[in-house]
């Protein structure tokens, strides 16, 4: 069923309204649709869904969408690079699938730099006694935040998106080559049919190509360090 453009926009308004209730309960100051005398900062002709302050000098600027279908990412990392030049302050692009509240210390929640070297060495523990099933999942969870930082350290808006919308717009934007691209959407399928209960034939093969991505995201964030 598709639904009519007066539904469309009521439950734009009501995840709208989710959003911003979400962060009041978080102890945010929080405008919709701010004007442009209330902004922080001169954005041009951008006109955010959200301002949400921490204080006078800190907060987000937000834009809420139902879905990441049809989202002009190059347009929100142009508003993502000129609000990053303003101490203090971070765009973010929320959508309906993960309206939930972006605090300076849910931020944190990513997996720390030592997290991950901790993680990639159990994973090779895991390997050696033959545990593979818990060693892709090991490995998955590091190649998801480093991608996810990636995204943010590119000021590329998508750092919060579901997973293949995320691979698919770091491609895109240039952060994954088209080998990655590929071996990335690959290894999804295998993901999912890992936590799914399905089988998966030719683990192991698919085990070193996901240590062999998460070398190669390694390598590029460091260099970024």
């Amino acid at each position: 069923m598709i639904a009519n453009p007066s539904q469309q926009l009521n439950e734009d308004e009501l995840l709208l309204s989710r959003v911003a209730e979400d962060y009041r309960r978080e102890g945010f100051e929080v405008i919709i649709e701010p004007q442009p005398g209330e902004l922080p900062f001169d954005l041009d002709l951008y006109h955010p869904d959200l301002l949400v302050k921490k204080s006078d000098n800190e907060g987000f600027i937000i834009e809420v969408k139902g879905s990441t279908d049809r989202i002009s990412v190059d347009r929100y990392r142009e508003i993502a690079e000129t609000v990053s030049e303003h101490p203090g302050w971070r765009f973010l692009l929320v959508t309906g699938k993960d309206s939930v509240p972006d605090s300076q210390e849910n931020t944190k929640q990513l997996l720390s730099w030592a997290d991950i070297q901790r993680r990639r060495k159990q994973s090779e523990q895991l390997i050696a006694i033959g545990e593979l099933e818990a060693a892709f999942l090991s490995l998955w969870a590091i190649t998801e935040a480093l991608m996810r930082r990636q995204a943010e350290q590119a000021l590329i808006p998508i750092e919060r998106f579901p997973t293949v919308s995320l691979i698919k717009h770091l491609y895109t934007q240039g952060e994954l080559s088209i080998e990655q691209y590929d071996k990335a959407m690959s290894l999804v399928d295998v993901r999912n049919r890992l936590v799914h209960g399905f089988q998966t034939p030719e683990l192991a093969v698919s085990v070193t190509e996901l240590q062999g991505l998460v070398d190669e995201l390694l390598d590029a964030a460091m260099q970024l360090t």
